[in-house]
């Protein structure tokens, strides 16, 4: 059993299998009782899902996994109720008229800061529970539009009536709206043909692990081969190490005032009244113990998450 294990594994999730299947598998081969994930993936799609064990739950909505890379196949001439290739047709038309120059141009209007009506089968919340729940009773109202972030498009392929992209986006961004909505500038129904996930955050497919290689790695009781410590989740982040006196403090939730310089780069903090920037902390001999901001000219603790020694991952991963 491992119930001691705190920190990240990057999944291979494969076809056909739910989020929450996913992480019922890990506990069961973990033995962990805390486990989650940084964000679903239909179950019809693969790719990248990054699962956080023990204390590394509290860091799942760390903006390190905000941005993903998506790999993903627009088939045009039918249209379906979950937008994707699982659902039920609901229209049809000809793709005759489809040209990649007009494909590429329509594009350019679901990239940037966009206005995006989630799928009818989704996991979005409405009047305090999931949109699939009422799709599944038969409630098709259209969902409001939210707000999303595409980075960037990019054509990858074109054999019609197929369209293949590569798609930058971040969090609460649906490729499957994509889909459907580039059908609709065209004048013809569309829908998600097929979609990898390439990567989240610093996890990427290349380096993904399968479930039953997960299996395997249970089996030998070598969770420390596989697992990530948990401050990759705040590796975008600049640290400062404290003494012991320090680090109590942090851990009781003390600020403290800073007399010395300081390794974090105070030039993007909070003294002018901006928003506030976290900074890791590490003890003195690397134990990561969470996060602080500063305030004014003290630390205050944000995130306070002690994990003993760190779990030893190659240096080439970090």
């Amino acid at each position: 059993m491992a119930n001691d294990l705190h920190g990240y594994l990057n999944v291979l999730k494969p076809p056909g299998w739910t989020s929450h299947d996913v992480v019922a598998r890990l506990r069961r081969l973990s033995g962990q009782r805390r486990i989650g994930h940084t964000g679903t993936l239909d179950p019809a799609a693969v790719g990248v899902l990054p699962i956080a064990l023990g204390r590394a739950t509290r860091t799942t909505s760390s903006n390190t996994w905000d941005r993903k890379l998506y790999w993903g196949d627009v088939r045009f001439g039918a249209a379906t109720d979950t937008d994707d290739a699982t659902g039920r047709v609901i229209a049809t038309g000809s793709t005759a008229g489809l040209n990649l120059d007009a494909c590429t141009a329509a594009l350019r209007g679901l990239a940037g800061d966009i206005q995006q009506r989630p799928p009818a089968y989704s996991a979005v919340h409405v009047d305090g529970h999931r949109a699939y729940a009422d799709a599944r009773r038969g409630r098709t109202d259209k969902l409001p539009a939210r707000s999303v972030r595409v980075d960037a498009i990019r054509v990858v392929a074109w054999q019609a009536p197929v369209l293949t992209l590569l798609i930058q986006c971040r969090s609460g961004t649906y490729i499957r709206s994509i889909a459907r909505d580039l059908g609709a500038a065209m004048g013809c129904p569309s829908h998600l043909g097929a979609l990898v996930r390439l990567r989240v955050g610093p996890f990427d497919i290349r380096e993904a692990i399968g479930l039953e290689a997960l299996g395997a790695i249970a089996e030998a009781a070598a969770w420390d081969r596989v697992v990530w410590p948990v401050d990759v989740a705040a590796m975008d982040l600049e640290a400062i190490i404290v003494g012991r006196e320090r680090a109590a403090d942090f851990l009781h939730g003390r600020s403290w005032i800073e007399t010395g310089p300081s390794t974090a780069d105070e030039s993007e903090g909070s003294n002018d009244g901006g928003e506030q920037k976290s900074v890791r902390v590490y003890d003195e001999d690397g134990g990561f113990l969470g996060l602080v901001e500063k305030v004014e000219s003290a630390w205050q603790p944000r995130l306070a998450i002690p994990t003993g020694d760190p779990i030893a991952v190659q240096a080439s991963r970090l």
